[in-house]
């Protein structure tokens, strides 16, 4: 017997292990017995059991993935399936984790599956056979392992429809039960146990349900009362290392993780979980103070903030005066009037001339205002309106469609329609006559980018030739300072009277220039005709790539600027 409030009278089954009565016996050292409200007391039992047996690390799509390894999706949801299986399939379980996890944060298996099938067993195994339903297993290993409460939700409902993808009421019935076995296991049935009522707290028995009013039955704020501890189960696990630099005025701890309970009528007055599940109060609060759960911690600062701009939202807009969005009488869909705002100068103008004419003053609508009156907010006055401002012409019609030197008969709807046509007519020849020019323009400085590739080029090649042409010519003069002057050349020192005039033209190319024509070497006529060619055209190819590429640059910046202005 689990002595305690909200525990059961029963006395514990005798099929129930030793690992069973190990586990009950810690969970009453925990003191869940003392939480007043009876949902957090069930969260807190459930989520005891969770990380006793591992089961909390394990994820609803590596569970689904274990039954499928097992075979599991293959059987009926009510075949029997005996322990030895069942014990396979939880190794499975928990071998597959360890595979995931780091070798330091590995479980102890054997410890994990004996409290874990125990608990199972005890939970379901009521007739002591050694057998469970595989409809059991699936739910109570989908409801206490990890993951999103919505894909859990989708799982079981998988389970329990039918072909069409409606709720099965039979099978949603046995679901329940099998659901509520687990609160049942943690002796909180007097609260959760399975009856009719809580069966229709949930659905009538002749509603279709389909997945999506099956998730929004359970994820409601507040959901059915029989199974409003599993969604604060998920809850619990969330907030489980959420840290609050606050003190808890019950028990003066300093700092606290898990939910934080703010009272609503006390200044500043906060508790931490422990302390407001048990009743523990201090100075003047009371337990039936309204409090509000925190499942995060902002700082004051922060909070701050949020209220200044929460009150700066609160400030009625011009939007919230203009009445109810959808009225009885149809709107006109096109309203052009803040298109393009009346200048000051239009306005006065507008002003002067209803003022000398004889007919009825229209008002002046200012920029964002808007005219109830059905002449003014005429579609096809405004389109005129916003026509002549494009073309930019100032004396367009005013706004009840009359000029004070035209006649009082109002303007023709087909004058006007067939003069937004030939408006529109030009707009669209500049428009053309716009991009043609800009495309000409494109396409000259793409040429013009061409052709200075092709210059750069060149002048690269051109350097490529005249580094040759020196490499040559160090050849040669190395060769000609290596050879002697043969006897009966004919060459005098007069020939070779002009050499200092020759080297200083040459400087640009190489000393050793100087050296081929000094006195005692070969004939150097010829040679020197070539060599000053040479260097003739290598200048003046430069100069010609020189002044090419400077033309190039200056029409494509010409081009350019032409294009920005």
């Amino acid at each position: 017997m689990w002595d305690g409030e909200g525990a059961s009278d029963g006395i514990v089954p005798p099929q129930i292990s030793n690992e069973m009565h190990q586990l009950i016996d810690e969970m009453r050292l925990q003191d869940f017995d003392s939480i007043r409200f009876a949902t957090y007391r069930a969260a807190c039992k459930l989520r005891f059991i969770q990380q006793k047996t591992n089961v909390h690390l394990v994820d609803i799509w590596n569970m689904i993935e274990s039954f499928r390894e097992n075979g599991l999706n293959a059987m009926p949801v009510h075949a029997l399936i005996k322990t030895s299986r069942l014990e396979l399939l939880l190794t499975t379980i928990f071998h597959n984790l360890n595979k995931r996890l780091v070798a330091s944060q590995h479980v102890d298996t054997d410890s994990s599956i004996s409290m874990l099938l125990s608990f199972l067993l005890g939970a379901y195994d009521k007739q002591n056979s050694g057998r469970l339903t595989v409809f059991s297993v699936k739910i109570a290993l989908a409801t206490i392992c990890a993951g999103k409460l919505v894909d859990k939700l989708r799982y079981m409902f998988s389970q329990i429809a039918d072909a069409n993808g409606y709720m099965d009421h039979v099978k949603f019935i046995d679901f329940l039960q099998q659901v509520l076995a687990l609160t049942t296991a943690v002796f909180e049935a007097p609260t959760f146990g399975f009856s009719e009522a809580a069966v229709s707290q949930c659905f009538h028995k002749d509603e279709k349900v389909t997945l999506n009013m099956f998730l929004d039955t359970f994820l409601s704020d507040p959901c059915p009362p029989c199974i409003m501890w599993l969604p604060l189960l998920h809850r619990m696990a969330a907030v489980q290392h959420v840290y609050h630099p606050v003190v808890c005025d019950a028990c003066q701890v300093r700092s606290f993780t898990g939910f934080r309970y703010k009272c609503q009528r006390c200044a500043n007055y906060q508790l931490c979980q422990s302390c407001f599940w048990r009743g523990r109060t201090s100075q003047n609060h009371s337990n039936e103070h309204e409090m509000k759960e925190y499942s995060s911690y902002k700082s004051p600062t922060k909070q701050l903030a949020h209220s200044i701009n929460k009150s700066l939202q609160c400030i009625p807009t011009s939007a919230e005066k203009s009445g109810d969005f959808f009225t009885e009488k149809p709107q006109r869909p096109l309203n052009l009037q803040n298109i393009v705002p009346a200048t000051p100068t239009t306005l006065r103008r507008q002003h002067a001339a209803n003022s000398m004419s004889d007919w009825p003053q229209s008002p002046v609508l200012l920029p964002g205002q808007i005219s109830h009156s059905g002449v003014i907010d005429d579609e096809h006055k405004l389109i005129a309106r916003y026509a002549a401002k494009l073309s930019g012409r100032a004396d367009y019609p005013l706004s009840g469609g009359r000029h004070p030197s035209t006649s009082s008969q109002p303007m023709d709807e087909r004058s006007l329609i067939a003069q937004l046509e030939e408006e529109n007519s030009m707009m669209m020849r500049e428009m053309a006559r716009l991009e043609s020019q800009t495309t000409s323009d494109d396409g000259q400085i793409v040429g013009l980018r061409d052709r200075k590739m092709e210059l750069e080029e060149k002048m690269f090649e051109m350097q490529q030739r005249r580094r040759e042409l020196m490499m040559q010519l160090e050849q040669l003069m190395a060769q000609l300072n290596s050879t002697p002057v043969p006897t009966g050349t004919g060459v005098s020192s007069a020939s070779l009277s002009q050499l200092p005039f020759i080297g200083d033209q040459l400087s640009g190319v190489n000393s050793n220039v100087l050296t081929a024509f000094r006195a005692g070497s070969l004939p150097a006529t010829s040679l020197q005709g070539d060599l000053l060619h040479a260097a003739d055209e290598i200048t003046n190819n430069m100069s010609d790539l020189v002044r090419q590429l400077d033309q190039a640059q200056a029409q494509e910046n010409g081009v350019m600027l032409s294009n920005g202005h």
